[in-house]
């Protein structure tokens, strides 16, 4: 990592001096803002890639700067929030520095009469909410980790989404604005207050779910919402699939306008009851149907949840302040819950016709490999998030055990399959690098790779940002 650099002294005589890259990093941001030890390091490994050093930038200038020092040097170079995302993708070609943007915290500006805020990247979702929450406003990104320190940067990096995309969307449709630092240094802007846009691209859109391998994104302007002013979930159980299925359907087709509708398997739907000490029958599907509007509107469509139902034999309840909020975050929380090291969590995406198919066919896979499984769907736009669980950890001190690592694999495989055909996609969220290395994180791409391809070669040629990641 340490260059050669030729140098003419007064005397006309050519001398060689060493360069470091590293300590050109350093001296940006100061010593007191940079982690070097091996031990301050281990925290910053990227699926067991530690870096060679670990930097904590406070202004867009200073990003720049490590990126101009990164492009000359071919640098490989990981964006960092709040790290609770370091997980999505492939594990990295290489990891040279870590570029943590925690430092880049303030929320710029609210034009609450326009429900209209801009932030930096690293101030947290928990901060943005509770300061929009004084003017009685919000984003509408509800992803899991948001106690943990989730930032809005690495939402948008990752398009994290939780329940509440059913009725407001990914991250794509509440970003209208974004300013980003290029692989090269070169700090561009798009989308909203911007005089003069980028022509050709659709700035917030192109980086929303790069996964930060096009630039890094020091900051976001984001459309608001009013909060509102009632809520209510009725959750409420079946006795069988079919059952389940005709019941999510009637509610599809109704007059009701939910914010959020999850269904759920029955090991999952028993292990939040157990956790929030609720009084439903487990062994059983169930169905969570959150109404968010005035407190009029949310009377009258919690009750025609209720009656369709009763109607098909459900058995529910229903919940409101405190035990609401906690369900859902039980329900956004809930493959995050298990260890590291005995988890695999993937996300399906089928038409929602589908979505009973592919339910039954994840349950029955893993039940006859002897895996655990908890499946949460979103019932109005064929999302499925799928944590496998197996009893042992699969890198713990005695040796990997490889026939439940194989039996994830094989599963994981077998979903693939059954929804390719059903023209539907299924990734690897978070995985041990033992079940990342037996099997792609993405699957097949197909057409959409060269064109990703395509992308990553022209904003980054030298392939400095979290190369191997994604392309």
């Amino acid at each position: 990592m340490t260059n050669k650099l030729w140098v003419i002294t007064l005397d006309g005589m050519c001398k060689t001096i060493m360069k470091d890259p590293l300590k050109e990093i350093i001296n940006i941001v100061g010593n007191d803002h940079i982690l070097s030890l091996p031990t301050e390091l281990e925290h910053y490994s990227v699926d067991g890639i530690k870096p060679n050093l670990v930097v904590f930038s406070e202004t867009i200038e200073e990003i720049s700067e490590i990126m101009k020092v990164a492009s000359s040097e071919h640098l490989a170079i990981t964006p960092w929030g709040g790290g609770t995302k370091i997980g999505f993708g492939r594990v990295p070609d290489k990891v040279d520095v870590i570029v943590c943007t925690a430092r880049l915290n303030r929320i710029l500006e609210h034009e609450a009469s326009d429900l209209i805020a801009t932030a930096e990247c690293g101030v947290s979702l928990k901060k943005f909410q509770a300061e929009l929450r004084e003017k009685n406003q919000f984003l509408a990104i509800d992803p899991p980790h948001v106690e943990l320190g989730a930032t809005v940067g690495g939402i948008i990096a990752t398009n994290d989404s939780g329940p509440k995309r059913l009725k407001f969307g990914t991250m794509r449709e509440s970003l209208i604005g974004i300013k980003v630092v290029k692989p090269d240094g070169s700090i561009v802007k798009g989308g909203a207050k911007v005089v003069k846009n980028v022509a050709g691209y659709d700035l917030p859109k192109l980086y929303v779910g790069s996964l930060g391998t096009l630039g890094i994104i020091v900051e976001g302007t984001f459309r608001l919402y009013p909060i509102p002013e009632a809520s209510k979930t009725y959750l409420a159980t079946f006795p069988n699939l079919e059952i389940f299925q005709e019941t999510v359907l009637s509610i599809l087709n109704s007059s009701i306008v939910p914010t959020c509708f999850e269904v759920l398997n029955p090991d999952l739907i028993s292990a939040i009851s157990n956790n929030l000490n609720l009084n439903l029958k487990k062994e059983k599907y169930a169905l969570a149907v959150r109404i968010e509007s005035v407190e009029k509107a949310v009377r009258e469509q919690i009750s025609k949840v209720k009656q369709i139902s009763e109607e098909k034999n459900g058995e529910g309840i229903l919940l409101k302040g405190d035990i609401e909020e906690n369900l859902w975050q039980e329900i956004r929380e809930f493959p995050w819950r298990i260890s590291c090291d005995n988890r695999t969590v993937c996300k399906a995406s089928v038409l929602i016709a589908d979505v009973p198919r592919v339910f039954q066919a994840a349950e029955e896979l893993c039940k006859k490999s002897g895996l655990k499984i908890y499946i949460s769907g979103r019932a109005g736009n064929g999302v499925l998030i799928f944590a496998i669980e197996v009893e042992r950890p699969f890198d713990y001190a005695q040796g990997s055990p490889q026939e439940e690592m194989l039996a994830v694999v094989e599963a994981i495989k077998s979903l693939r399959a059954l929804v390719s055909p059903l023209k539907g996609t299924l990734v690897i969220q978070d995985a041990p690098i033992s079940i990342k290395s037996q099997v792609d994180v993405w699957g097949d791409l197909g057409t959409s790779h060269k064109v990703m391809e395509k992308l990553k070669n022209l904003f980054d040629p030298y392939q400095i940002l979290n190369p191997g990641r994604f392309i």
